[in-house]
């Protein structure tokens, strides 16, 4: 099942900066697949406001688990997040490999 994570950034909070490489780790070491990630960006793409997560797992409570130690989200980072069951439509990137750029 694909879900997507959303979270939105408290207003000039450090711990994005301060957390990305732990971030990075955890995602990296979870065993629920990550299918695309990535900051969100302000209208001029100049600061990163936020994160979009979509990943692959059995079930909501697995990605429920998964969110609990995220380093962003333990450390208070998000003013709001959300996570919904996505049924993707139009594109394949759910069976395209992770790239880090």
């Amino acid at each position: 099942m694909l879900f997507v994570i959303h979270g939105i950034d408290k207003p000039g909070s450090p711990l994005r900066n301060q957390l990305i490489d732990e971030h990075r780790a955890y995602l990296a070491a979870s065993p629920i697949r990550t299918i695309a990630s990535g900051p969100l960006m302000d209208d001029w793409g100049e600061q990163m406001i936020g994160s979009v997560i979509i990943v692959d797992c059995e079930n909501r409570s697995a990605v429920d688990r998964f969110m609990v130690d995220e380093p962003f989200n333990l450390a208070g980072l998000y003013e709001t997040l959300t996570i919904n069951r996505w049924h993707q439509r139009v594109g394949d990137i759910a069976h395209h490999e992770h790239v880090e750029k």
